[in-house]
């Protein structure tokens, strides 16, 4: 696939949804915001299955749901933390 063409093969210009010479920029504040948002409703939904998982560990659902969040969501959590604050120890 080229630059300006989709999946299905058409083509579209990118250029006519953005004025000329404009830059798209992202500051700090946005990023930290963004971080922030990310880490809220993961932390909502772990918290919500680890109530239901207390309330019914016997729920092969929930045990496995559990189980991907021990090994995927906590260390993607960790990274994002690590990326937006690299030089928290200095």
């Amino acid at each position: 696939m080229s630059g300006n063409q989709t999946s299905a093969g058409a083509s579209f210009d990118i250029d006519q949804y953005a004025p000329e010479g404009s830059v798209t920029s992202v500051d700090e504040t946005e990023r930290l915001k963004l971080a922030r948002q990310v880490l809220i409703v993961m932390a909502i939904i772990i918290a919500g299955v680890f109530i239901g998982w207390a309330f019914a560990p016997d729920n092969a659902a929930l045990k496995a749901i559990f189980e991907l969040i021990k090994i995927g969501a906590l260390p993607l959590i960790t990274l994002i933390v690590s990326f937006y604050f690299p030089n928290a120890n200095k």
